[in-house]
């Protein structure tokens, strides 16, 4: 029996659940919770790593600019002049999924002069709490050099996690002013949704396509868009020039399709 096209209603995206993908990973990244404030106080932060020798740094509040927070009111701080190598370093263990991606932003202000101070702050995530570039890979490093404040500015970068365990860490010095941090995220990067297209083939079959590049997704099939009980098939699809296909005999009744991204 022939279909009419026209019938088949195709539905595109992912499914409703890879929204929840967007939950920020790590925890406390606005120093808003816990309540309290000094000197090597980071609530929710499970590793923190003093330096050597003039280490000072913690959780500050305060509303007079330019010492404030860059959303609330609560914001971490770096300030200690070390007489050797070593930083004041914050981080904290994260679980993740090796191979995919994750967007990590924060923000990094001062609040006074750092002229000719050699403030710094390294932003690393690897397997080591310290910055040793054979585990870690460097995301940013932040070099304030001005005779007045400097504001808050984002930093955001997409990384691919290469290992089940990584720590994401704060490095920093500053001997005359504070370098401040606020609203630390790192989030799964979900990537857009691709196009899912339909033909009827001379045989009367349907041929569903998208591109090879997503990779992951799955055709699913329902009698209903408003049905939680979506069908997949598990048959893999045959690569086809630069797309994924799956070839189906034409349906008897109206179907609804879609392409899903397993959580």
């Amino acid at each position: 029996m022939n279909i009419v096209i026209s019938t088949l209603v195709v539905a595109l995206g992912c499914s409703a659940g890879a929204a929840l993908a967007q939950q920020n990973l790590i925890v406390n990244g606005s120093f808003e919770n816990g309540g309290q404030t000094g000197v090597q106080h980071f609530p929710g932060w499970n590793l923190v790593g003093p330096a050597d020798n003039n280490s000072k740094y913690g959780v500050a509040e305060s509303g007079v600019s330019p010492a404030v927070a860059e959303q609330g009111s609560f914001y971490a701080y770096f300030h200690g002049n070390p007489t050797d190598s070593s930083q004041d370093c914050l981080g904290q263990s994260l679980s993740l999924t090796v191979g995919a991606q994750y967007t990590i932003s924060y923000c990094l202000a001062t609040d006074g002069t750092t002229l000719g101070s050699g403030a710094a702050m390294w932003v690393v995530i690897g397997t080591s709490f310290g910055i040793d570039y054979s585990q870690d890979v460097l995301l940013t490093a932040y070099y304030p050099n001005s005779a007045g404040a400097l504001p808050y500015q984002q930093f955001t970068t997409t990384v691919t996690a290469t290992n089940a365990s990584e720590i994401l860490s704060f490095h920093g010095i500053d001997a005359t002013s504070d370098i401040l941090l606020d609203n630390v995220s790192m989030t799964l990067t979900v990537p857009s949704a691709p196009k899912l297209s339909v033909q009827r083939s001379a045989t009367n079959t349907l041929v569903f396509a998208w591109p090879s590049s997503a990779a992951g997704y799955r055709l699913q099939t329902n009698a209903s868009l408003v049905a939680t009980n979506w069908g997949t098939f598990t048959n893999a699809p045959a690569i086809v020039g630069s797309n994924n296909q799956i070839t189906l005999p034409a349906p008897h009744r109206n179907l609804f399709f879609r392409l899903t991204l397993p959580k």
